[in-house]
């Protein structure tokens, strides 16, 4: 590894592990109840959860596992063995004491340190990789490198991740810095341009947020009750429409990257 990589790897490990911005973040998001619930940001969901109702005798990788959330419910849903990474000692920790208080055997689970751009595992090691808001704190390039080389052929990766040209979000992560880290990026057009281009994975991409994330911000504030609410459905039509259109896309909140291996 590069001195200018394992620099930025660092200071990833040091802004989760010593500032926890994972947790100042959920902090953050948690003024504004109706970001976590507007209808296209559930559609989202719905088409990672598509799969992860599906991973029975899979091997997985949860990557960038934090907390464990999500790697002791595929281990709820029977997958065959469930690794977990973090760059956190911490976050780890806290999955190995999840997944003994939940009973689960030692045989079912693995949860290493490790940094996402070297990672340490055969090739075609798993059969499906997630990773919720992770790749935009790596070398994308590098990182996505590392995950082709672990899947098996016909793998799948799912990716949620943050876009960064809506003028709206730009102010909102300027206004707050301790929710986030130095060296994460959110992505372009330029970049997912980049990322669907890749001749090595059948690529799909599913947006959310450009019309709905700012209502579900106000709604929050002026009717926290009432999520339902008329602004979010007006926005859910006017977003549809964006979306069928295919307009202005990187203007999204979220894109799920959904790549096979060839």
């Amino acid at each position: 590894m590069n001195k200018t990589l394992e620099q930025r790897v660092q200071r990833e490990k040091a802004a989760h592990t010593d500032k926890d911005v994972l947790a100042e973040n959920l902090r953050i998001k948690s003024r504004f109840p109706h970001l976590d619930t507007y209808p296209s940001k559930q559609r989202l969901f719905k088409t990672i959860e598509a799969y992860l109702d599906k991973v029975a005798g899979m091997v997985i990788l949860d990557y960038g596992c934090g907390r464990g959330a999500l790697s002791l419910r595929l281990l709820q849903s029977k997958a065959e063995k469930v690794y977990g990474i973090d760059i956190s000692e911490v976050y780890i920790a806290d999955c190995i004491n999840q997944a003994e208080a939940a009973g689960f055997p030692l045989t079912a689970y693995d949860f290493r340190v490790m940094d996402a751009h070297v990672l340490d595992f055969p090739d075609e090691s798993f059969d499906l990789i997630v990773g919720y808001g992770i790749l935009h704190h790596l070398v994308p390039q590098v990182a996505l490198n590392e995950i082709y080389r672990v899947l098996k052929p016909g793998g799948r990766v799912l990716l949620q991740e943050p876009l960064a040209d809506n003028p709206l979000l730009r102010i909102f992560r300027l206004l707050t810095p301790r929710a986030r880290t130095e060296d994460e990026a959110p992505f372009t057009k330029k970049q997912i341009q980049t990322f669907m281009s890749l001749n090595n994975w059948v690529s799909e991409c599913v947006y959310c947020g450009i019309i709905e994330m700012p209502v579900s911000m106000l709604t929050s504030l002026i009717m926290p009750n009432s999520p339902n609410n008329f602004l979010i459905k007006t926005a859910d039509k006017m977003e549809s429409w964006f979306h069928r259109k295919n307009l202005l896309s990187s203007w999204n909140q979220y894109v799920v990257l959904n790549f096979v291996k060839k």
